[in-house]
């Protein structure tokens, strides 16, 4: 029933971020241009586009109101129950939702979509699961279709004291440079709870993604 389905959290961050569900993370409400490439890219093909770590579905929304269709993927079956109330309140059609765990648990026919977004997933990602979900999206992708990744970096602010160990480690040829057991001590005082963020985060740069694009076929 619509009635049980869980209320979205309010935003915090000045309206920047939202809580999951089992507080565990969370999802970014400010579109970087990646992401407004993927919109636009949907836009122009009306074709079938995935969403691994869908979240609450505000990507979901703006893909569907271009037209074209949407495979949402999440873990949380509760957050997916969100997405679904959202676009059929917003009228919307093309919408398909399936639980999984990316990538182990979702396996898509090969050739079966136009475009793939990954958002703020691959740096909670261990390498080899990276490669993994790389694999297996580039068969997924038809011909002529685009990934389209977002990941986090040491250069933004609250993580820039890793920036010495990160490139020392680039330059000794370290393959996941940016591989940091602990990141929860990095986090503000006062602004998120540390106890919402992983343990562990994997720190990328566009080398690296590029080198494991490369790898998986693209």
């Amino acid at each position: 029933m619509k009635n049980d389905i869980p209320r979205m959290p309010e935003p915090v961050e000045n309206g920047m971020m939202i809580p999951t569900l089992d507080h565990q993370g969370w999802i970014w409400l400010y579109r970087d241009e990646v992401t407004n490439s993927y919109i636009d890219f949907a836009a122009g093909t009306k074709g079938s586009m995935l969403e691994a770590g869908a979240g609450y579905g505000h990507i979901v929304l703006e893909v569907l109101k271009e037209g074209a269709r949407v495979i949402a993927v999440e873990i949380s079956e509760e957050q997916l129950a969100i997405i679904k109330r959202r676009v059929a309140d917003s009228r919307l059609t093309g919408l398909e939702t399936i639980r999984a765990e990316f990538p182990e648990e979702l396996d898509m026919p090969e050739e079966s979509v136009d475009g793939v977004l990954v958002s703020r997933l691959f740096h909670f990602f261990t390498g080899d699961r990276i490669r993994e979900s790389l694999r297996k999206i580039h068969s997924w992708l038809k011909p002529g279709g685009k990934v389209f990744i977002v990941t986090d970096s040491v250069y933004r602010t609250i993580f820039k004291e890793l920036i010495p160990q990160y490139e020392k480690n680039a330059a000794d040829g370290v393959e996941w440079p940016g591989w940091v057991e602990e990141v929860r001590s990095l986090v503000p005082g006062g602004r998120i709870d540390p106890e919402t963020q992983p343990l562990a985060m994997n720190f990328t740069d566009p080398a690296i993604m590029r080198r494991e694009l490369v790898l998986a076929g693209f």
